[in-house]
């Protein structure tokens, strides 16, 4: 099951990646499409291999559980994510935006970013974990 599940992960990150970069014009507030490719990768194997073995199974795979964590955290992160740099040069031309703002942007920017090592170094474990036991 361990490599129907990374394929399964592999193709709900490929889906998700391309509709929220090509339709939504937002990958979260990393910005770069691999970080957000990654993430979706991670979250969507870990799940699926995690949550309760629910819904339809392809090759005796239950593919439901990961394919809704992937697309609830893509949701999150694309609502909380700060206006990307091209709206907000945009922005600047229109009207005069504050030195505070910017900085608080930055000071938000790097917060997430920390937390977002931390779930990537758990995600990363998450799998070599459960590939280990599938061993």
């Amino acid at each position: 099951m361990g490599f129907v599940g990374v394929l399964f992960a592999l193709f709900v990150a490929v889906m998700l990646t391309a509709i929220f970069r090509l339709v939504f014009r937002n990958t979260g507030p990393w910005g770069g499409f691999w970080v957000f490719f990654v993430l979706m990768f991670f979250i969507s194997f870990a799940a699926g291999e995690w949550a309760v073995q629910r819904g339809p199974s392809a090759w005796g795979y239950y593919w439901v559980p990961g394919l809704i964590a992937a697309v609830v955290v893509a949701l999150i992160l694309a609502a909380a994510s700060p206006q990307s740099p091209v709206r907000k040069r945009n922005l600047k031309r229109k009207a005069d935006a504050h030195d505070e703002e910017e900085e608080e942007v930055f000071i938000a920017t790097s917060v997430l970013n920390i937390f977002f090592w931390i779930l990537i170094i758990t995600l990363v474990l998450i799998v070599i974990g459960t590939l280990a036991s599938k061993m």
